[in-house]
């Protein structure tokens, strides 16, 4: 029952990082490539958290089946 609240917190966790990112404006800088690469490190580590998250909060939980 943990697999919910694991995936709630990822959806609000990133939903608070993309609507910062939306509010610094990234999307006008695609174009610049230091903007880029700094996009794509935040999106890499937002993944890492994500992940990491997800099984810190379902933690055996998401191993198993509901057969």
């Amino acid at each position: 029952m943990k697999t919910p609240l694991a995936i709630l917190a990822i959806a609000v966790f990133t939903g608070v990082v993309g609507y910062i990112l939306t509010l610094v404006g990234v999307g006008a800088h695609h174009s610049d490539p230091f903007w880029a690469l700094g996009t794509s490190i935040i999106f890499l580590v937002v993944l890492l958290v994500d992940v990491w998250m997800f099984f810190a909060i379902a933690g055996e939980d998401a191993y198993k089946w509901n057969v």
